[in-house]
């Protein structure tokens, strides 16, 4: 995905196959069950729910701790993909 998708993306808002988020939490894991159990989706972090883009600092130890979490806390284990833009 580019940026100029993803801000087109943004754009659009939220809706039943996306999510913005401002930080990796708890919520977000539970979307991705939610995401998971139905069609698939996709979980924004970094922007509010007003399509403000907020940001995250991450690293590359960050989703790698992220992907555990998910794995650690869905079951089946749920194997997410994170792409940084």
């Amino acid at each position: 995905m580019t940026t100029n998708q993803l801000l087109h993306i943004i754009e659009q808002g939220e809706s039943e196959t996306l999510e913005f988020k401002t930080s990796f939490n708890r919520a977000v894991i539970e979307t991705i069950i939610a995401f998971s159990n139905a069609n698939g989706g996709n979980i924004v972090l970094g922007v509010n729910d007003d399509k403000e883009i907020v940001g995250i600092s991450i690293s590359n130890e960050s989703i790698q701790k992220w992907i555990n979490e998910v794995k650690q806390n869905t079951e089946p284990a749920v194997f997410p993909t994170f792409q940084t833009i």
